[in-house]
């Protein structure tokens, strides 16, 4: 399984919106201090804020943790055809 790695993710994206920790904390209800742990890797922000991250910078969840699919469609399908 690949590594999560959401904080360069954050950074990136904060970066490209011109905002600061402090700007990107207070619109999620949350501290400075969380954002910076969350752009660090120390912690994770809470699964039920994955929507208003992605939703904040224009991205899909799946680009927020930078998810790649293991399978393609069609290798699914082959698994459920009898």
């Amino acid at each position: 399984m690949k590594e999560i790695n959401l904080g360069r993710v954050l950074i990136e994206n904060r970066h490209k919106r011109g905002i600061t920790q402090d700007e990107l904390a207070a619109y999620m209800g949350v501290s400075k201090a969380a954002v910076s742990k969350w752009e660090t890797g120390m912690t994770y922000p809470d699964i039920t804020l994955l929507p208003q991250l992605a939703t904040y910078f224009n991205i899909s969840i799946d680009e927020l943790m930078r998810y790649e699919p293991q399978m393609t469609k069609e290798q699914i399908r082959s698994l459920y055809r009898i």
